[in-house]
């Protein structure tokens, strides 16, 4: 740790000629209206001063413009720019275009193809953009941009800008996390045991859908022998000591390796599906599995999508609620089938206390994902009785067999 922590208010220097010039957002809630922020978020942009030529790699979310310009104005008269870089055109990186666009008025502009289909569709400056390719560069004097095409990462027009001579990579949302930057700008100004859960939680939430095309980025990296000093993401800390705490655990985190661990979300209205769930947990823990509880009425989706990058099965317990899943677990349901979490085992048990059986619109969700379907579904009424009790543990013992491929001896 530094004794004089970077000044996050200001412009700050990272190496010389390159400057973080973001912004930190303590007004929004929630990122993209979903994921709460209960320490901020940071919108990270940066300014590259070659001996001719100058680039400002992306930009800000909408709202963010008089201290986003202030920072760049430290450095250099924005008018002055020669060159804006989309990495990615999602509105946190690009809402406050129009007006920077009015001041840059003879910047170049440059991002993918897709990235130029974007900029026409959402501000109509398609005209303005260079298309690049894979590999393509820019000579700033001294400096070299290389732009690297990585799609999916996570829209189809990512791409990374590095900077040669220095090895400094610009990875867009790769490597990100939640959080302001109050605290400082470098990785190292930071209690990393408080945030890598918010790095987590991040690929978790943003990325989780493409995981596969992280851990094709990072081989591509590695294979391509380009080597990094210091790791400038699009959100959270910049990495100048240690750039691969970041990238290793990322690489971790999304190969997605399934462990001994499950995730339960279960709702209840009036506490007797926890009953059940109680149940299940600890027959789960019981057999040596590790077991992630989540009350679907209070639980943030995305803590719950961070601990499912390496969770080997799924329980859901719910409630009927007007003749119909209870609303609060069914949200869960979609937003695992719209991340992709397929293929895991998954258990169910619900309450019918109306006699409207629910499973089979519970199983519903769970093809789509092409679940393994783990017997028996449990169907209780009020407090678990005896042989819903014994049907609860039958059902944890199946799920501990299928996660450990063993035949599971249950126990006395």
């Amino acid at each position: 740790m530094t004794n004089v922590k970077s000044d996050t208010s200001r412009a700050v220097k990272i190496i010389d000629g390159v400057w973080w010039v973001g912004v930190n957002d303590h007004i929004n809630p929630l990122f993209e209206g979903m994921w709460a922020l209960p320490d901020g978020m940071s919108y990270n942009a940066y300014l590259v001063k070659g001996e001719h030529k100058t680039a400002l790699i992306e930009l800000s979310r909408n709202g963010f413009a008089e201290p986003f310009i202030k920072k760049v104005e430290e450095i250099i008269p924005l008018a002055e720019i020669d060159y804006i870089i989309h990495n990615h055109l999602e509105p946190d990186h690009s809402g406050i275009i129009p007006l920077i666009y009015k001041q840059c008025p003879e910047a170049q502009v440059l991002a993918t193809a897709k990235g130029k289909n974007f900029l026409e569709q959402f501000y109509g400056e398609g005209e303005r953009v260079t298309a690049i390719k894979d590999g393509d560069s820019i000579d700033l004097g001294g400096r070299t941009l290389r732009f690297l095409n990585y799609p999916w990462l996570h829209w189809p027009d990512t791409m990374f800008t590095y900077l040669e001579e220095d090895k400094v990579l610009f990875p867009c949302d790769a490597f990100g996390g939640f959080g302001a930057l109050d605290e400082g700008l470098f990785a190292d100004e930071r209690d990393l045991d408080v945030y890598w859960p918010e790095a987590k939680r991040y690929l978790g939430t943003i990325v989780a859908s493409y995981l596969g095309h992280v851990v094709k980025a990072i081989d591509k990296w590695v294979k391509g022998g380009m080597g990094i000093n210091v790791l400038c993401p699009s959100h959270g800390p910049v990495y100048r000591n240690n750039p691969m705490s970041i990238i290793s655990r990322y690489q971790e985190w999304a190969k997605n390796e399934k462990g001994d661990k499950v995730v339960m979300i279960v709702g209840s209205m009036w506490g007797s599906t926890h009953e059940m769930g109680a149940i299940v947990k600890h027959r789960l823990e019981h057999n040596g599995l590790e077991v992630k509880y989540f009350d679907a009425a209070t639980a943030e989706p995305g803590q719950v999508l961070g601990e499912m990058l390496n969770a080997g099965g799924v329980v859901f317990g719910a409630p009927t609620y007007d003749a119909n899943i209870y609303p609060r677990l069914e949200y869960f349901l979609m937003l695992f089938r719209s991340k992709k979490k397929n293929g895991l085992p998954m258990a169910t048990f619900n309450q019918n206390s109306w006699k409207v059986n629910i499973t089979p619109k519970i199983n519903s969700y769970l093809e789509d994902m092409k679940a393994q379907i783990i017997p028996p579904q449990v169907v209780g009424h009020g407090s678990p009785d005896e042989a819903v009790k014994n049907e609860l543990e039958l059902l944890a013992d199946n799920l501990t067999a299928s996660m450990k491929d063993v035949c599971f001896v249950p126990m006395g």
